[in-house]
């Protein structure tokens, strides 16, 4: 039997998922193969380099040294960018160098295990699964927030983030599957994020974050065991460049997976 991650997209929440990696792959729940949309994609690729609790502690150091700031910069540059008439917000070096610094290779297929990535085809609003090319571009592409940051060419085709197509892309996941598997959705997602509106650029990222589709769980081969590791949505941890809770979310993803496997084990 093989595990197979999906991660979710969610923004600042992402941090999330550390706490949930952490339970899993520390109680022998190692992932054979991941699929990550926007955040998730990131989490998934720095993790599936070496899935190990040590990569999963250094994805951690990474994330409690993550800001608003250190991620998108000064709030001029989008005022700058509005006079040049760009048509995003922030530009994605900042993002690109963090990309860098995290994943340790240039390919998508050099990771250790396989790894699909979700984006959106804005010419047909289509959720699009890479299996291979360049990890750099597919991650920004991955985490492209209409708007917010500059769309991705891959392929002759511009890609933007993967949750305006499917948040949770449990269709690539459907895909990979094979008889017997057991597939961890590690969802961090958010409906409501109308919360913590205290700037412009909050009330502009809630608006695009309100239209993110959270798709149902696709259709699974019947002998696929599905486990649901769904973050507390209740959970308030302000908007999505709000890194102010990241130690919070580490337990709190943490509490989730740990109820999932007792779930598990519970039905054995």
């Amino acid at each position: 039997m093989r595990n197979v991650f999906v991660l979710s997209g969610g923004g600042s929440r992402g941090a999330a998922q550390i706490g949930m990696l952490r339970a899993l792959i520390g109680a022998g729940i190692v992932p054979d193969a991941m699929v990550g949309a926007s955040v998730g994609a990131l989490n998934g690729c720095c993790v599936a380099a070496d899935p190990t609790p040590d990569r999963v502690e250094a994805l951690a150091d990474g994330w409690m040294q993550m800001s608003e700031k250190s991620l998108i910069g000064s709030r001029r540059s989008a005022a700058l960018n509005v006079v040049r008439r760009r048509p995003y917000l922030f530009g994605s070096q900042r993002l690109r160098d963090l990309i860098s610094d995290w994943v340790p290779v240039e390919r998508l297929e050099d990771l250790a295990i396989p790894v699909r990535v979700a984006t959106t085809d804005l010419g047909t609003g289509r959720s699009v699964h890479h299996d291979s090319g360049p990890v750099l571009d597919l991650i920004a592409a991955s985490t492209a927030l209409p708007a917010l940051f500059p769309p991705v060419t891959l392929d002759g085709r511009v890609h933007v983030d993967a949750g305006v197509s499917e948040n949770l892309p449990v269709s690539a996941a459907a895909r990979m599957v094979r008889p017997g598997d057991r597939v961890w959705l590690l969802d961090v997602s958010k409906q409501n994020a109308a919360r913590g509106l205290h700037s412009p650029l909050h009330v502009l990222v809630a608006a695009l974050a309100g239209s993110i589709t959270n798709r149902p769980t696709a259709a699974f081969a019947p002998d696929t065991e599905v486990v649901q590791c769904k973050l507390d949505e209740t959970f308030d941890c302000g908007p999505v460049f709000d890194f102010g809770h990241t130690g919070t979310l580490f337990r709190l993803g943490e509490q989730t997976a740990l109820a999932a496997l007792d779930s598990v084990a519970t039905q054995r």
